[in-house]
């Protein structure tokens, strides 16, 4: 019997400890079962009391970051003196070493600061650049000049020498250096490209007696809208009625603002500048310009601005006329394609299509030097087809 107490006694103690651990799955009744119970049960199952149980001194890693924070104060009781001891040792060695390490933090903190400083701020400008995404069809540059391929470049001509100085300003003269407003560069901008005659279906054509006869004798006239009139100037144009010619061939007369005011264009054209040659000094002529730009964007805010370069005149009458000639034609062009930003404002030449390499008008293109022949228009055309811009495509 003695023997039989004996070996029941490490069993049933055994039991007991394990109801929650080993026999957690079991169902146990400590007032009706002795833990004896649950030792056979688990031996008849194949489960061992010796194999997952907290040990006397210790006990498994995996057991002890697996256990319920109740069972490993449980299991915690059965540590001995010298375990607590340890993990005293260990617990200041920790903090030691958390000092050490906070202290060679803060000296390499100090070594490296700059450098970790320009780290930082790289990082974060990477991380806008991610962020921000262009326009579709956009390409983005520095807003000190305009990226090739945006606007046309100005054509320059020979000078003859008969140009009368009175109506050129000094070649130092500054003309747009505006950096808020609607003729501010803003990085973002817009290449020119090819497009069919439908692209302007949306487009109104403002000039002189040259836009009349890009209306007359082009092929944009299916398409397009115009508003121009013989003799008209940047100084007189809001002044008087012109000739309105609707896409359908319908025609009547109005004035700039009231086109403007009563219709809306998802492009505006403006070809302004033979008349006035021999009209003040080219600064005068800028500020004309860029006023009625201002009225334009004030009545068509969404509306691309193509300003259009003054064609060039001939050589016969750019090397005879001290005021309607290519050197005069050339600084007013400069002048005006400053008024362009790049973004909903473009400047466009169409000089190439219709000069010479000296920059004179192709005397087999015009009969006065100065007028396009009917058949001359289809240059006029393509190039306004070559030289567009086409956002959110």
């Amino acid at each position: 019997m003695c023997i039989l107490a004996l070996t029941s006694l490490p069993l049933l103690l055994l039991g007991w400890t394990g109801r929650k651990t080993v026999y957690g799955e079991y169902e146990f009744d400590p007032v009706k079962e002795p833990g004896l119970a649950l030792v056979f049960e688990g031996i008849h199952d194949g489960i061992y009391p010796w194999k997952d149980l907290p040990l006397i001194g210790g006990h498994k890693e995996e057991a002890a970051t697996e256990q319920p924070e109740e069972e490993v104060a449980e299991a915690g009781e059965s540590v001995t003196e010298e375990n607590a001891e340890g993990q005293m040792t260990q617990e200041i060695s920790g903090e030691d070493a958390a000092k050490d390490g906070e202290k060679s933090t803060a000296s390499q903190g100090e070594t490296k600061g700059a450098d970790a400083s320009e780290s930082y701020e790289e990082a974060d400008d990477a991380e806008v650049e991610k962020i921000e995404t262009l326009p579709q069809n956009a390409i983005h540059a520095d807003t000190d000049s305009i990226p090739n391929g945006v606007c046309s470049p100005v054509m320059q001509a020979v000078d003859y020498d008969v140009v009368n100085v009175a109506f050129l300003s000094p070649d130092d003269t500054e003309y747009n250096t505006d950096t808020e407003g609607i003729f501010a560069k803003n990085g973002i901008y817009y290449p020119l490209g090819i497009v069919d005659s439908t692209y302007f279906g949306d487009a109104l054509f403002l000039g002189d007696s040259r836009t009349v006869g890009l209306c007359e004798y082009g092929t944009l006239k299916e398409n397009a809208s115009f508003l121009a009139k013989e003799s008209v100037n940047v100084y007189n144009v809001l002044d008087q009625e012109l000739r309105f010619v609707d896409s359908s061939g319908e025609t009547w007369s109005a004035t700039v603002e009231e086109i403007l005011r009563d219709y809306s264009y998802g492009k505006v054209y403006v070809a302004l500048g033979v008349n006035e040659l021999g009209i003040g000094t080219t600064y005068m002529y800028y500020e004309k310009y860029r006023e009625l730009l201002e009225l334009i964007r004030e009545y068509q805010p969404d509306a691309l601005i193509y300003i259009q370069g003054i064609m060039h005149v001939s050589q016969e009458k750019s090397s005879s006329d001290s005021c309607r000639n290519n050197t005069v034609i050339s600084q007013r062009n400069g002048a005006i394609s400053t008024l362009a930003n790049g973004r909903d404002i473009f400047y466009i030449d169409m000089n190439p299509y219709v000069c010479d390499n000296n920059g004179d008008l192709l005397p087999d293109l015009s009969g006065d030097g100065i007028h396009l022949k009917a058949s001359a228009y289809e240059n006029w055309d393509r190039f306004l087809m070559e030289n567009a811009v086409v956002i959110g495509e």
